[in-house]
């Protein structure tokens, strides 16, 4: 027996797992949409202030910029490319 300790400690409950912000996805695919989001808001913001400057109404432009490109990467990187790996590994074995 260690010293300084009662001889009946009470047993530590087990710490709970921090609630995940969206149960539906796993943290990796968490993860994945945060820097898709990222890379979609740095992309966008450059190519409109590129393009077109900071001219009136460029935030609903950099809107929909970001809107159309993070839809455009996320459904490639979540979407198409797991399928593809899907159907290749399923379907196409020799």
């Amino acid at each position: 027996m260690k010293q300084n300790t009662p001889r009946y400690a009470q047993r530590r409950q087990p710490a709970k797992a921090p609630a995940r912000k969206l149960p539906w996805l796993s943290e990796k695919q968490q993860r994945a949409l945060i820097v898709i989001f990222l890379l979609s808001f740095f992309t966008s913001l450059v190519l409109e202030l590129y393009v077109f400057g900071f001219p009136d109404g460029f935030f609903v432009r950099w809107f929909s910029a970001l809107m159309v490109i993070f839809l455009l990467i996320s459904g490639t990187v979540l979407g198409i490319i797991p399928l593809v790996n899907y159907v290749s590994n399923r379907w196409l074995r020799f």
